[in-house]
């Protein structure tokens, strides 16, 4: 099955190619991802980019995806703009997934990051260029992000502690997912100061520091389990960002803490006098 899988996908990246070089509106192609910079693997997607000429840009993306569902079966097609540039999403019907990045020549620098190969190149504009990749976070920027991920979190957390007294477990559960993401998003930096924001977690944080956070961010379906997660995830949190805290002159929420936590431990106090399961 992925055998035949990673032969779709090659032949589909051929399609792309072969639509690049036929179409005179298309002035360059090229792969990103993993298919670009050699770690590609089974489950891997397509993300390829076509750059045009701003003369010919107007109808191409609407064209394009009527080209797509000449390609193969769709089972799925969308199109955003929120990375201030085109791109269609698909999926086909044989398994092939990714998405096709549109642009031009005078939003090029911010059409990728990072590395690339090179498909189809009629007038050179890829020769040599670089597409730069976000600058890290430093100085004042540095701080008021860090300073801004906590505030979050500590927000989350509170939200979340009220779903639990409620006994709403499945809003708690996503709360508490969302404490996760801003805890995530700090221990990312913590390990690697210069990391770009939105790079892979799994690629940035030790394992062990990976497991155990995950471990700590399942619980089961209970208020007990749901405080316990909550617990073990704030203690992983300022374990881990001790160090960038010093190095951001970040200042830490401790009065918002106290306040969150306050609130803890009367839901636990509440819940011990009626006998109930938060412990």
């Amino acid at each position: 099955m992925l055998v035949e899988l990673m032969k779709e996908r090659s032949l589909f990246v051929q399609k792309f190619e072969r639509i690049a070089r036929e179409d005179p509106r298309i002035l360059s192609a090229f792969l990103g991802g993993s298919l670009a910079d050699g770690t590609e693997d089974d489950f891997s997607d397509i993300d390829i980019y076509y750059i045009l000429d701003e003369q010919s840009y107007s109808d191409f993306p609407s064209q394009m995806r009527t080209r797509l569902s000449e390609m193969g079966p769709l089972v799925f097609l969308e199109q955003h703009n929120n990375f201030g540039f085109d791109l269609i999403l698909f999926i086909f019907q044989n398994g092939v997934k990714g998405e096709l990045g549109l642009g031009t020549t005078k939003n090029l620098k911010t059409l990728h990051a990072g590395p690339y190969k090179v498909l189809v190149d009629k007038k050179g504009l890829l020769d040599g260029f670089v597409f730069p990749f976000q600058a890290s976070l430093e100085g004042k920027d540095l701080q008021e992000y860090v300073e801004k991920q906590l505030r979050w979190y500590w927000y989350w957390y509170y939200v979340f502690l009220s779903a639990v007294a409620r006994g709403r477990l499945w809003s708690a559960f996503t709360q508490l997912q969302q404490m996760r993401e801003y805890a995530f998003k700090l221990i990312v930096l913590a390990h690697h100061p210069q990391k770009i924001p939105g790079q892979r977690f799994e690629r940035t944080v030790p394992r062990l520091v990976r497991d155990e956070l995950g471990n700590a961010s399942l619980p089961h379906y209970t208020r007990s389990s749901m405080i316990a997660s909550s617990d073990a995830m704030t203690e992983i949190l300022k374990r881990e960002i001790k160090q960038l805290l010093l190095s951001s002159h970040a200042s830490y929420p401790a009065d918002l803490e106290a306040t969150v936590l306050d609130k803890k431990h009367s839901i636990v106090k509440s819940s011990l006098n009626r006998g109930s399961e938060v412990s």
